[in-house]
């Protein structure tokens, strides 16, 4: 398997527990009022060195992050460096990423980070020394690594962590907190809701209609919970994940390796396949649809399943937006 391949899939399948942010951040002065005491004219100097001290109140603040650190960073920071998977989070709020390490990804909307200095991972220092970052967003999974990268990058830029496994509402609120873009991430979520509600009356599916997503990687299939791709497809409106899938979300499982043979288990009254195009993973996906064993199950017989490129596999903003699109064309609709 390629390094990327290695590198998309454990951003599909790390599980950690989900955790609350909480942010604080404030500023405060006392002035002088008629009735006080006069008090000797300040110097052009002191004078000089208060202003100094006032625009930098101004143009920080201090942010609680999700590893617990708290951090003065920029009020409206300028230039962001981004470690993590999903730089469509920032492309949602207007932001495009001055480096990331992910840059690379075969994202959906690769053409969108035209221009983003690939920092490599592990990272290389130098680069982010040369990009002058004003902050550094860190993905977050509450694991030892998440520190280490904290303490290194800090010594560059004032660095917070975020919720990497967070629900995409909330992870996107939570960035966009860090940023100073909240109403930038309820415009999207609001403009999202409508969107996606359209797409579902479009659709028309009846009540309990569900659906299965299968991944062929690395020469194994996998079986999705809650996570990535089936968060567009398991919501309001949308369709219920099927039984087995079911019993996945109860666990907190975010993925199953699962057997050939119990494949079928999975499957709803809809399956998804996907696989990265050109690569053996998709030659073992049709090898799959081949046979008996997919042609088994009814939702095959009934025209109703689906194959996409793995790279749909994202809960980024940008990527479910366009899904929106994507989606009642891979269900053969106009």
């Amino acid at each position: 398997m390629s390094t990327k391949q290695v590198r998309m899939f454990i951003a599909v399948i790390l599980l950690l527990t989900f955790s609350l942010l909480a942010a604080c951040g404030s500023t405060g002065g006392v002035e002088a009022t008629e009735s006080a005491p006069a008090a000797t004219e300040p110097t052009e100097s002191e004078s000089a060195e208060q202003a100094a001290t006032i625009a930098t109140e101004a143009a920080t603040r201090i942010y609680k992050d999700f590893g617990g650190h708290e951090v003065a960073i920029p009020t409206h920071p300028q230039k962001i460096v981004l470690l993590g998977d999903i730089p469509g989070d920032l492309l949602a709020l207007g932001i495009t990423p001055a480096g990331n390490d992910w840059v690379n990804e075969p994202y959906i909307y690769k053409d969108d980070l035209v221009g983003v200095v690939d920092i490599g991972y592990p990272h290389n220092m130098e680069k982010v020394l040369e990009l002058a970052p004003d902050l550094i967003l860190q993905a977050g999974y509450g694991g030892p690594d998440d520190t280490e990268i904290f303490e290194k990058m800090s010594k560059i830029a004032p660095t917070v962590i975020f919720n990497r496994d967070a629900a995409t509402f909330d992870r996107l609120r939570e960035v966009a907190d860090i940023v100073n873009k909240k109403q930038e991430a309820e415009d999207w979520i609001a403009s999202y809701e409508i969107k996606a509600k359209a797409m579902w009356d479009k659709i028309g599916l009846k009540p309990e209609e569900s659906a299965t997503v299968y991944l062929s990687l690395a020469g194994d299939f996998y079986v999705m919970g809650n996570f990535s791709l089936t968060m567009s497809l398991y919501q309001s409106g949308g369709f219920s994940p099927s039984a087995k899938v079911q019993e996945l979300i109860d666990k907190k499982e975010v993925f199953s390796l699962i057997s050939m043979e119990v494949l079928p288990d999975y499957a709803g009254d809809h399956v998804f396949l996907l696989s990265s195009p050109g690569t053996d993973d998709e030659v073992e996906a049709k090898k799959l649809m081949e046979g008996p064993l997919w042609k088994s199950i009814p939702a095959v017989k009934n025209n109703q399943a689906y194959t996409a490129d793995i790279s749909w596999n994202a809960s980024d903003p940008i990527t479910m937006e366009r899904f929106l699109d994507e989606l009642p064309k891979m269900m053969g609709m106009k």
